[in-house]
């Protein structure tokens, strides 16, 4: 009996970005990376079920995974377990968006500056607005679609942030990545 391994999508990633070593990438559709984004070791970015696109300076933290992770297949209408078969669509993360560890994210789009914490859950197909925090352990429904500057946290709970920290945001981000990358550059190094 031989096992092999799954398929590695295309990928297209800009010098100035990082996909570490060990991350897991596998698909068959486009994996798109933009400027100054870094991928973690262990994040998992799957484009089995559609393409998958990382805007500019965003982290995607280890262990935490980017793309449909259910059975569901659109060329085997007998792995939809019953449902409807539906059609391939792409997930788009914008800029300066953070998906911490063992976050999940079958999300159709996310909007910039968002923040998915540690063990969220975000379901197929959803749209979740600019500058949200999707709080650790929190869950955003399939298909479900999120107002801009929405905060989930607690036993999925929501408020509107109005405080006006949009350009903070997207400039911590884009620290938070140069520090990272000079930490990897010190460690390849040692």
């Amino acid at each position: 009996m031989s096992t092999s391994k799954p398929p590695k999508p295309p990928t297209n990633i800009p010098p100035t970005s990082s996909l570490h070593t060990l991350a897991i990438t596998t698909g068959t559709y486009p994996l798109t990376i933009g400027n100054h984004t870094y991928i973690h070791l262990r994040a998992h970015l799957t484009t089995t079920h559609g393409p998958v696109t990382i805007g500019s300076h965003c982290i995607i933290s280890e262990k935490a995974s980017v793309g449909y992770q259910s059975n569901y297949h659109p060329s085997n209408p007998n792995s939809n377990n019953g449902e409807e078969e539906e059609k391939v669509q792409a997930i788009i993360l914008s800029d300066h968006i953070v998906i911490e560890p063992k976050a999940q994210v079958e999300a159709s789009q996310i909007g910039e500056g968002t923040v998915v914490e540690t063990g969220a859950r975000i379901g197929r197909g959803a749209v979740v607005g600019e500058y949200c925090t999707i709080g650790a352990l929190c869950s955003v429904g399939p298909y479900e679609d999120v107002p801009d500057h929405t905060v989930i946290y607690g036993n999925d709970e929501r408020r509107i942030d109005r405080s006006g920290t949009d350009a903070f945001r997207a400039k911590r981000v884009e620290q938070h990545v140069e520090i990272l990358k000079k930490a990897e550059l010190a460690a390849r190094k040692k």
